[in-house]
């Protein structure tokens, strides 16, 4: 009888412990099928930057978190927070990171000064700390052209003394980065793709062979070559570019411009996207964030988030 009791409840818990299982992997598949995935590149890992909300949410941490819940509901898998002067504390981004871990949803940081500012370094240290605790890809996204360039809206290209500059600052922090175990990642941004190589000088020369070491990565932005630059790019160069350099990018911000004008939903782009996908799908360069032009109201960039998706999933 003690043994027939025995084996019943080895038995019983052997039911329980199966049931348990059996809820777990139907609780992990139920989760993994709510984030977002396009049936041609089913595995892009769909985010978005808090710069979307900017005009109505700055990136404080009660209203990352309304962001954090948004983007869990809405299934994107991370989300880059821009904080433009590391303003964040590191207790806050380790909350925010403990946060983003409760709602599934990965986080990166991303901060505004460029290179050469005066204020680069001091950023810069913060930015470090705070990226080394969140709960994403361990990288950290700074500018790279800043006051040289938005002080001077006409300016193009760096001069040859600000290019010697820039790549000694980017190299420091690419390697300072590294000690920390983070990739230090520079977006394509204001500064034309190519200069002269003499007296200008732009994004492909930054990353070419007489440019910054192998530490410092690529966030690539898919629009900016148009919509931001200074001067707009063929689409030649952009993959030529493209074929140079995909391997170092880190992430990509997903960014439409039409005519040279960037868009506050996702509808296209003087380049179209499958140019840019191909190269992100062969080397499983997988992070993907929809950055739009910042909405005037909470609803409006809410629905502009909603409509990016549907017609991501619609294309793609």
């Amino acid at each position: 009888m003690k043994n027939a009791m025995m084996n019943g409840s080895r038995m019983v818990k052997g039911i329980v412990l199966l049931l348990c299982l059996i809820f777990f992997s139907q609780t992990c598949a139920y989760g993994e099928d709510k984030k977002i995935v396009l049936k041609k590149y089913p595995d892009f890992k769909i985010g978005f930057t808090t710069q979307n909300f900017a005009k109505v949410m700055p990136p404080t941490v009660a209203n990352i978190k309304k962001m954090l819940d948004f983007a869990s509901k809405q299934g994107f898998s991370f989300i880059e927070i821009r904080d433009p002067e590391a303003k964040l504390t590191l207790a806050e981004c380790k909350d925010l990171a403990a946060y983003g871990k409760k709602k599934g949803v990965e986080i990166v940081l991303a901060v505004n000064p460029g290179l050469l500012d005066a204020n680069y370094w001091e950023i810069f240290s913060r930015a470090i700390a705070n990226a080394n605790v969140l709960n994403g890809p361990k990288v950290v996204r700074t500018g790279g052209n800043g006051n040289e360039m938005v002080k001077d809206t006409s300016k193009q290209y760096w001069t040859a003394a600000e290019f010697k500059q820039l790549i000694e600052n980017a190299n420091k922090a690419a390697n300072t980065a590294k000690m920390f175990g983070l990739q230090f990642l520079i977006e394509n941004a204001r500064e034309g793709i190519k200069g002269d190589g003499i007296n200008t000088f732009g994004t492909a020369d930054f990353f070419g062979s007489k440019g910054v070491n192998s530490n410092v990565g690529l966030q690539l932005d898919v629009a900016n070559f148009f919509c931001i630059t200074r001067v707009p790019s063929s689409a030649d160069q952009i993959k030529s570019f493209m074929d140079d350099n995909a391997e170092k990018i880190g992430y990509t911000h997903l960014k439409s411009s039409i005519k040279l004008k960037a868009q506050p939903v996702l509808n296209g782009n003087d380049l179209p996207f499958e140019e840019y996908f191909t190269y992100l799908k062969k080397y499983r360069k997988n992070y993907i964030a929809i950055e739009l032009d910042a909405a005037n109201t909470l609803a409006e960039a809410t629905a502009n988030h909603i409509k990016s998706i549907e017609y991501l999933k619609k294309n793609y």
